[in-house]
């Protein structure tokens, strides 16, 4: 297995880039839903895969 791992090194590391790149798209082209929403559980997983951790994280919730 980990002969394998290491001969597709390249194509598993631009899966990753892809999968990265292409979420961080999504989360920046949407507006965040409220977070007890289904979308916004789907957001989260989207802010997951595309590294969007920490201050650079909107919250969805609407303040006055």
């Amino acid at each position: 297995m980990l002969e394998t791992i290491t001969s597709n090194s390249d194509v598993i590391l631009s899966i990753v880039t892809g999968i990265i790149t292409v979420a961080s798209l999504l989360i920046a082209g949407t507006r965040t839903p409220p977070p007890d929403t289904f979308l916004g559980k789907a957001y989260k997983l989207l802010e997951f895969l595309s590294l969007t951790i920490g201050k650079a994280k909107q919250t969805g919730n609407k303040e006055a």
